[in-house]
């Protein structure tokens, strides 16, 4: 056992990294970190420059979190030191692989040099999805957390105008670009270390593509849990109202001010009756962004990614 991870789910986010880890949790050969994405190796990524709003979405955990023996289960921080990130591992066994899965790492310049001289013997495991889906999900959630108010395409605009910059604004474009961090993982890590999969291949047929996953990173065959975890996102009906209530200091007052009986009607209220969605025009204006980078991405993989177009 590693204080290190022997598995690591390295993104893309909105790409599928939090079901996967959750199947995980269920095979006895694995011990998931206790903070699902510690985002220990991204060192060029530090929550004291990250933006108010979101550091509101993502609160860093207190100090009283790692007073706790065992730790509790919780789904992101940003663990700096070495000593708090080996306890993340404390629960394991001695025979067990050691995962965790911070889709940061992906993104992040230093991660791949920092894993490698970690545990230079570690399993990497990335999903990549169709770049304008993956934006799209990605901007459903920013307007579930109040991050986002304008339309899809707008979004688009406004954050590629922008540099790519962690915790400083949504990066839709920017994460949804893959050669260049391709790149990156592919010029550090072995190839038979190095386990890519399309996110549309992976999830049509769950039980076949576990199967195959266990098979990669030498576990032995578990079957899935019986329900698996689906995180579904879900639309705001009013997004200007959806900001106030959870980015600014009186909304969210008042939103504390909600009694729990009550808190599933609004929520519900607040809820658009029907998923956003896309329509082909849209698609197409955002495949804009994105042909380029899906061109340079075939070459990098040598597989055809035509399916995503």
């Amino acid at each position: 056992m590693s204080v290190y991870p022997d598995i690591a789910l390295i993104g893309v986010a909105k790409g599928g990294t939090t079901a996967l880890a959750t199947w995980f949790e269920s095979h006895p050969e694995v011990a998931v970190s206790r903070i699902k994405e510690p985002n220990f190796f991204s060192t060029d990524i530090r929550p004291e420059t990250f933006s108010r709003a979101y550091l509101r979405m993502s609160p860093q955990l207190s100090d009283s979190y790692w007073a706790h023996s065992p730790l509790p289960p919780e789904h992101q921080d940003f663990v700096q030191d070495a000593g708090r990130y080996a306890r993340l591992f404390e629960h394991a066994q001695t025979a067990q692989k050691t995962l965790e899965a911070s889709t940061s790492y992906f993104f992040s310049k230093t991660a791949p040099d920092a894993l490698f001289e970690a545990n230079p013997s570690a399993h990497i495991v990335l999903i990549l999805r169709n770049p304008v889906e993956r934006a799209f999900s990605h901007y459903r959630m920013a307007r579930k957390y109040g991050m986002v108010q304008s339309d899809f395409l707008t979004a688009l605009a406004e954050d590629a105008a922008q540099p790519a910059a962690w915790g400083q604004s949504e990066n839709f474009v920017h994460l949804s670009r893959y050669a260049e961090s391709l790149r990156r993982w592919q010029s550090r890590w072995p190839a038979q270390q190095l386990h890519i999969y399309r996110y549309e291949d992976f999830f049509q047929d769950e039980v076949a593509s576990w199967s195959q996953l266990c098979l990669d990173l030498g576990l032995s065959p578990h079957p899935l849990p019986e329900r698996t975890k689906v995180f579904e996102g879900q639309d705001p009906a009013y997004p200007a109202l959806q900001t106030f209530l959870t980015q600014h200091p009186v909304g969210r007052w008042l939103k504390s001010l909600i009694p729990s009986t009550l808190r599933g009607g609004a929520k519900k209220a607040l809820t658009a009756k029907s998923a956003l969605s896309l329509t082909a025009a849209e698609r197409q204006a955002a495949w804009t962004y994105f042909e380029t980078d899906r061109a340079e991405c075939e070459t990098l993989l040598n597989r055809p990614l035509s399916l995503w177009t």
